[in-house]
């Protein structure tokens, strides 16, 4: 018997699904595309892709496969009422006021209660993307904050209070590796879940993709980067302290006591791929200069996840641009990664996420300036 988490990542154009095991082995992977990424319920479209990711990936593997949990992410900052109505983290949004808070949320939260006043109103819960799905799963309605430092960038009572938004609608604040609830009886059948895992699934999750991806590729000690390439793409730097720099954005890590400075490059795959590649070198740069003025050493490499890693011309090309070394994870799906620890963690498997990820996370190829 195969002891596996079923990981699933919900992005702005898929979902995608994987099975994986406490070792890291992917025993399988599969998608779902979305058809209309413009549909303002497409969160109702997360369970369905579900289903269907489910039935793909029950093709793919043999043997005696079980599932021990479902561990869930998804982009962010997404929202979605418990109705269903949705307000996409890349969509653009317009406010008739300056937000009060410095929350990444609050603009998607404000945009929903403008223009569709009425569905705000008779919402009972608000989501903040990804636990949406938990909550048609389980019934529980709860918000992943991925360290406790994240608060801000979420909402608390003060920013509540400021924008006039019922704290009651908020579901309570619950940490990566806790248990979020179990698939209902119902799901697990209707998904098919019942075949391959015994009663009271447990439900875990990494949250924002992005907080899966560093999670899925070791990005959790200082002096590492994670350079997620996809639609848009972001380098992530974990250092020691927080820093504060221009073009960058300085966000906690889920380790305590450090830290993760981003550079976005947004819609980075609709530029021109010599421009883009300057605009990465400059991303690079920017961080460069941010480790010697703050004393932090630069690493010798970044692990690149994402769209990117499957085309080997444009990494080698990119390496010899930026000079340093690229790595890729043996899975190049590093959300579902992400989320295949937050699941072992929460299980008792490892002791925390950095040994988790330590585990689970393998290097596979490497790119080089040669």
């Amino acid at each position: 018997m195969i002891d596996t988490v079923l990981c699933v990542d919900i992005g702005t154009t898929s979902l995608k699904a994987g099975l994986i095991t406490a070792s890291g082995e992917v025993v399988a992977v599969s998608s779902y595309k979305f058809l209309s990424q413009k549909n303002r319920f497409i969160a109702e479209r997360w369970f369905d892709g579900l289903k269907i990711a489910f039935e793909k990936l029950s093709t793919k593997f043999y043997g005696d496969v079980q599932i021990c949990a479902l561990s869930i992410s998804g982009n962010g900052p997404t929202v979605v009422l418990d109705g269903g109505l949705t307000s996409l983290w890349n969509e653009p949004i317009a406010i008739s006021r300056e937000r009060t808070a410095p929350s990444l949320f609050m603009p998607n939260i404000l945009f929903l209660k403008e223009n569709f006043p009425q569905e705000f109103a008779k919402s009972r819960f608000i989501f903040s993307g990804p636990e949406y799905l938990i909550y048609e799963l389980t019934g529980n309605a709860i918000t992943i904050l991925p360290e406790s430092r994240f608060e801000p960038a979420y909402w608390n009572q003060k920013s509540l209070a400021a924008e006039e938004i019922l704290s009651s609608k908020m579901p309570p604040f619950k940490t990566i590796g806790e248990c979020f609830g179990f698939i209902t009886d119902e799901c697990m059948h209707t998904l098919g879940f019942d075949k391959f895992s015994q009663k009271n699934l447990p439900v875990f999750g990494a949250g924002p993709d992005f907080v899966a991806a560093l999670i899925g590729t070791g990005t959790l000690q200082s002096g590492r980067i994670c350079d997620r390439s996809g639609s848009s793409e972001g380098f992530n730097f974990c250092v020691p302290s927080f820093v504060q720099a221009e073009g960058i954005r300085t966000l906690p890590s889920v380790i305590p006591e450090l830290w993760n400075a981003s550079v976005l490059i947004p819609k980075s795959s609709k530029i021109p791929e010599d421009e883009r590649l300057e605009l990465i070198k400059k991303s690079v740069g920017r961080l460069k200069e941010l480790a010697a003025k703050n004393g932090f050493d630069f690493p010798e490499k970044i692990t690149v996840t994402g769209g990117q890693t499957r085309n080997s011309a444009y990494m080698k090309k990119k390496a010899k641009i930026l000079g340093v070394k690229l790595a890729v994870c043996k899975c190049s799906d590093s959300e579902l990664l992400g989320d295949a620890c937050a699941a072992w963690y929460g299980l008792g498997t490892y002791a925390g996420l950095k040994e988790a990820a330590d585990a689970i996370v393998k290097e596979g190829r490497i790119y080089e300036d040669l």
